[in-house]
């Protein structure tokens, strides 16, 4: 593998190190937090909200400014309010760095899907973002396994220490090894705003279904994290952690995900994948450990390959400001990821997990609802090029 496409990988791994992390942590932050599900849901929430509202910024300015200059700098400066995070003396102090941690990782995600439909053909692209969705799960899997094992033994506190050490070391070896982009130019069609990329009905389905697949995915691991800090179950810190090793389940099957979507077309590939994904969740209403995590990992195995058929459609049906365009994709996402870090919580302390997962299983058939017709007036593109400007590769 060359150095261009390990960096790709490893700018998934930086946008998720620190985002749900604290995860890992929840048991030990809401006991801070005064045990209040609610609060604890939010400080996965607030993150996400600062992911969605700054998304639309960062395409734009890597319109402008470039794709690799903006990867790079966000990806330093995301080591900054985890820091903060670690130091903060109140529950408000620590949401609110939370939210300044969202605001910066647009930059390394949003633009790499850029980065990446601009210096690959199409066929190709739809390999190297499955790499990137790869990265993603990778730097998800070790920013929480880093942070229970961490917070078992030295606190939540050092916890975060270490996140920010490791989310640095990323960053740099992204700095050494992406090179500058070489076939991107900035066209006049930078000047297509937001009201012109949602007036197209293919990126309105592509953007309802990344909401409902993040929205899954926060909700189902907020919530059975609590589940399982709870009796009978009783895992601390460190195990919740270990639980989600279910992620590598996801590095090994989702860089398939490339060769998946070239064979059956994104719509069938997003309706297959929600269908695994709710077969694992309904695997997790047992009372049995190993049982949960099985359906964990095709849970989340399943999202993983709806969002690399989601994100891969956005940056192909996007000929122009393709950045912004992604932007607007991970904006409808993390607003999807914040509300399923909240709106599951009445449900999980009247229901329990079970009403939980009959939540998500309506995101489900919203998402396939609306990414069906959106996914099918996509023309099938050349398998060898991609049209970037009105010029094609």
């Amino acid at each position: 593998m060359d150095r261009r496409r390990i960096a790709v990988t490893l700018a998934g791994a930086a946008a998720f190190l620190t985002l749900y992390a604290p995860q890992s942590l929840l048991p030990l932050l809401r006991t801070w937090l005064g045990r209040d599900a609610a609060l604890a849901g939010l400080v996965i929430s607030a993150g996400t909200f600062g992911v969605a509202l700054a998304a639309p910024f960062a395409g734009m300015l890597a319109d402008r400014l470039g794709r690799r200059r903006v990867i790079v700098t966000a990806a330093f400066l995301t080591a900054i309010p985890t820091l903060l995070m670690a130091a903060a003396p109140t529950p408000a102090l620590l949401l609110l760095s939370r939210f300044a941690e969202g605001i910066f990782l647009p930059g390394i995600f949003a633009v790499t899907v850029a980065y990446t439909a601009d210096e690959w053909p199409a066929a190709q692209a739809r390999s190297v973002t499955a790499l990137y969705v790869a990265g993603t799960i990778a730097g998800g899997f070790c920013g929480r396994l880093t942070a229970g094992l961490v917070g078992e033994f030295a606190g939540w506190r050092f916890a975060l220490v270490a996140l920010a050490c490791l989310q640095f070391l990323v960053a740099w070896l992204i700095r050494r090894w992406l090179p500058k982009e070489t076939r991107y130019r900035e066209p006049a069609a930078v000047r297509v705003g937001a009201l012109e990329l949602l007036a197209d009905a293919r990126l309105r389905g592509a953007y309802a279904a990344g909401f409902a697949i993040l929205f899954a995915l926060v909700g189902g691991f907020t919530y059975i994290t609590l589940r399982l800090s709870e009796p009978p179950f009783n895992l601390g810190p460190a195990a919740l952690s270990a639980l989600f090793t279910v992620y590598l389940v996801g590095m090994v099957i989702t860089p398939m995900s490339g060769r998946i979507l070239n064979r059956y077309g994104h719509a069938r590939t997003l309706a297959i994948a929600w269908s695994v994904s709710i077969a694992g969740l309904l695997l997790t209403l047992g009372s049995s450990l190993p049982l949960i995590v099985v359906g964990l990992c095709l849970f989340s195995g399943g999202l993983f390959i709806a969002q690399t058929s989601a994100t891969s459609f956005v940056g192909e049906a996007a000929a122009h400001a393709r950045a912004t365009a992604v932007g607007l994709y991970v904006t409808c996402y993390y607003i999807g990821g914040s509300v399923g870090g909240v709106l599951p919580a009445p449900l999980f302390e009247h229901l329990g997990w079970p009403g939980v997962v009959a939540l998500i299983t309506c995101a489900a058939a919203f998402s396939v609802t609306m990414a069906q017709r959106a996914f099918r007036l996509q023309p099938p593109q050349a398998p060898h090029e991609v049209e970037i400007g009105g010029e094609t590769l």
